[in-house]
């Protein structure tokens, strides 16, 4: 008689060769929101292209939807190593601002000194902000932190767009007529963030994106549930 386990194989003895990668569908998922943050980024300038006038038109673009906030904290919250959580969003920073000097074949409008490395610290203590949230992924613990991004961004690079500028007076009430400019800048940042958030810190997306990174050294989330 056929002893019936000399033909059975057992399922958990197959090759790993054998077995779907199970990781492609998070890495597709990150893919995507990496992707996604950058074209939001380019959009405005391609739209200019084809001759709108975007150029801080509120009433055509809504300057500052981004989901670049909500991907700084997520990055703060969930990858293991906080150098990556930093790097991740300037890497999508710099791609985008290469991207707007192939666009428009504006160089200044992509490179534009010292402000530029204000936006860039600025983004990067985004980033740091989202540390606050490991082991504390509370829906009112990511609403203040979401807060705090949009605000200390807000705050800093209109701090920078103000001093030296030769369209806002050098005194308080400039600073403050510089803030009051940049006031839909500021809501459209904090209405995106908030839906992003939303979006990058709900359960279906946690599993998806999270688990895709537990085994590499440079992006791994947070061991904390």
């Amino acid at each position: 008689m056929n002893n019936p386990t000399s033909t059975h194989t057992d399922s958990s003895q197959q090759s790993p060769s054998s077995q779907p990668p199970k990781n492609i569908l998070h890495w597709k998922w990150v893919a995507f929101i990496l992707v996604y943050t950058v074209l939001v980024k380019l959009l405005p300038y391609v739209l200019f292209q084809y001759g709108m006038d975007v150029e801080k038109n509120f009433a055509i673009y809504p300057w500052n939807f981004t989901p670049m906030f909500a991907v700084c904290l997520f990055g703060g919250a969930f990858y293991q190593s906080r150098i990556s959580a930093v790097l991740i969003p300037l890497g999508l920073m710099l791609i985008a601002d290469l991207g707007i000097w192939a666009v428009t074949g504006k160089a200044d409008w992509a490179f534009y000194g010292v402000d530029q490395f204000v936006v860039y610290g600025a983004l990067a203590l985004c980033a740091a902000i989202g540390f606050l949230l490991r082991n504390r992924r509370r829906v009112q613990n990511i609403a203040f932190a979401g807060v705090a991004s949009c605000l200390s961004f807000y705050l800093i690079t209109n701090f920078a767009v103000w001093l030296g500028s030769t369209t806002y007076p050098q005194d308080a009430q400039g600073l403050l007529a510089c803030y009051i400019a940049a006031l839909p800048t500021l809501r459209n940042s904090l209405i995106a963030t908030g839906l992003f958030s939303a979006v990058l810190f709900s359960p279906m997306c946690v599993s998806l994106t999270a688990p895709a990174t537990r085994s590499t050294a440079t992006l791994t989330p947070a061991q904390s549930a």
